[in-house]
């Protein structure tokens, strides 16, 4: 014979000074609610089976549903926006610097004197005097070129600003905004070359 529950024991004993054992009806209706069935998860719920998302109403899946397309938007738009590029060449008189750096400072100022200038970022003039500077932000800019210190250029020209000055204070300022900008820069001869 089968042993019975503790629970289904503690009921038969209760009702045992009763005339008539109740209907097994009545204690299948107990039954039901004292041990209730296996409830099988649904498929979204056993993808989702993880204690964070468990309880969660379907106003916090849209939510975070959301907030990703909005992210992954704002990234695409950011990605794919319109940075241009700062780039053109450099010459030691009448021929291309053959190696050197190109410095580029970011400019706040309206007007000269340039007293708000800070470094925005430097690139390397390559063998044929091109240099470049990529995905720039728009607004105003110094370009200065220095030779490679071990060269034949740095014995005889100076390092200059954008286009043909040795001193900042009277360089070109580069305005950049949506296009592209190309920019010759001409090295100053040195002193002692031009005696």
């Amino acid at each position: 014979m089968e042993e019975k529950d503790p629970i289904e024991n503690k009921f038969n004993t209760t009702f045992s000074g009763y005339e008539q054992e109740p209907p097994s009806r009545v204690w299948d209706n107990i039954s039901g609610k004292l041990h209730p069935g296996v409830k099988h998860a649904g498929f979204l719920a056993r993808i989702l089976a993880f204690s964070f998302f468990r309880n969660k109403p379907i106003l916090f899946f849209l939510t975070i549903g959301g907030i990703s397309v909005s992210l992954l938007f704002t990234g695409v738009y950011f990605g794919f926006k319109n940075h241009p590029t700062i780039r053109g060449h450099a010459y030691a008189g009448e021929a291309r610097l053959n190696r050197g750096s190109a410095e580029l400072f970011q400019v706040a100022d309206k007007v000269m004197p340039w007293d708000s200038v800070t470094h925005y970022r430097s690139a390397i003039i390559d063998n044929f005097g091109h240099f470049q500077f990529s995905r720039v932000g728009a607004g105003n800019y110094l370009l200065r070129i220095a030779p490679e210190e071990s060269s034949e250029a740095a014995k005889n020209f100076l390092p200059s600003w954008f286009d043909r000055y040795a001193t900042s204070d009277s360089c070109t300022r580069i305005t950049l905004g949506n296009k592209d900008v190309n920019a010759e820069v001409h090295l100053v001869q040195s002193e002692k070359k031009k005696n």
